[in-house]
């Protein structure tokens, strides 16, 4: 009998074990983010070791002969990649995810890059054989001060025909503890028996104009795309209003008060309006200035893997000219997780 004591014993230990393991890793990934920008390379690194076969691409400095030196000027290397295949490793386009030294930077130290940066990127753009790709960089960043609302997250920034856009993701738990507390509901409050489609993903953008002409954003006009071209599109006041009609608890003062939060965070409602058109009032970002807020999309699925966050920003003429209004897209890569997104806590109030 003494034997089998010690085997139960035995047991019982190794089952404590097993569940404080899973408990421990249960924990750690519900402290991550299911959305995340580009693989990291130091990860990529790993997995490559561990299965060197053609789905691992690390183009740690392309164009190195051109690009490198520039890097090293300024103190940045690359730091993020996209997972592809070998065969697909010197198509034309080419995007650069950098960072400067420590991971932080300064909004002048991005400045002083760019300005070395244009006539690499021309001479990168317009060479021959496999240094002539189409270039897009963009920086990554742990610079939470860079927002009114300090990020949790690595922040992602690009900057193009005098606009600069940061955007950062958000993770629902950190959206509750900030936004989801006293009599008010979070404007992006939701229950688990919410469907996908009537679920959000939110991202904090901050957008900097520094043309001498108006700039246009419309957030019904952004979207999410994953690698099956899926597509999110982005929600606006209205879209957060309709949502709490499908939460039958959703009622009352807790509503009213958590509407009046959507109007000071989302950037929809941070932007003033710059044209005033019949039937319609377009907001945007005036010469000089900056806006951020919060921007909602529909929950991607559970499957995507990759994803681009498309951010169009229509450039307005200078007054008087002939010119046509003009888009740009705003492009930032990001990877979804999951097995983290299913990990994520329960909604919860504070």
């Amino acid at each position: 009998m003494k034997w089998l004591n010690k085997f139960t014993a035995l047991n019982l230990g190794l089952l404590l074990a097993l569940t404080v393991c899973v408990a421990g890793c249960g924990t750690a990934l519900g402290n991550l983010s299911p959305i995340q920008p580009v693989h990291n390379i130091a990860a990529a690194l790993e997995l490559q070791t561990k299965n060197p076969n053609e789905e691992v691409v690390i183009p740690a400095v392309p164009s190195e002969a051109l690009a490198k030196p520039v890097l090293d000027k300024h103190g940045i290397s690359t730091v993020g990649f996209r997972i592809g295949k070998a065969r697909n490793a010197n198509m034309e386009a080419l995007t650069y995810i950098v960072a400067f030294n420590e991971y932080a930077h300064a909004e002048d130290q991005w400045g002083e890059f760019l300005s070395d940066w244009t006539d690499t990127q021309v001479q990168i753009e317009t060479g021959t054989g496999e240094d002539r790709k189409i270039v897009d960089v963009i920086m990554m960043s742990d610079h939470p001060e860079l927002f009114d609302v300090n990020s949790r997250q690595p922040i992602l920034t690009k900057t193009a025909d005098g606009i600069t856009v940061s955007i950062a993701y958000w993770r629902r738990p950190d959206l509750d503890r900030k936004y989801n507390r006293g009599n008010a509901f979070s404007p992006f409050y939701e229950t688990e028996a919410l469907h996908q489609g009537d679920k959000t993903d939110v991202f904090y953008v901050k957008i900097t104009n520094n043309r001498s002409e108006n700039i246009i954003f419309d957030v019904k006009k952004c979207q999410i795309v994953d690698q099956d071209e899926n597509l999110y599109g982005g929600m606006n006041y209205d879209d957060l209003k309709e949502r709490f009609t499908y939460m039958a608890r959703a009622t009352g003062l807790y509503v009213t008060n958590g509407l009046e939060t959507a109007r000071r965070i989302l950037i929809e409602k941070r932007m003033p309006i710059v044209e005033k058109q019949v039937g319609t009032r377009r907001t945007g970002v005036p010469p000089g200035e900056s806006a951020e807020g919060f921007l909602p999309f529909i929950q991607t699925k559970l499957n995507a893997l990759e994803l681009r966050v498309i951010l169009p920003i229509e450039k307005a003429p200078p007054p008087g000219a002939a010119q046509r209004y003009r888009t740009i897209e705003f492009d930032f890569p990001f990877t979804h997780d999951r097995g983290i997104r299913v990990a994520q806590p329960s909604p919860r109030r504070y």
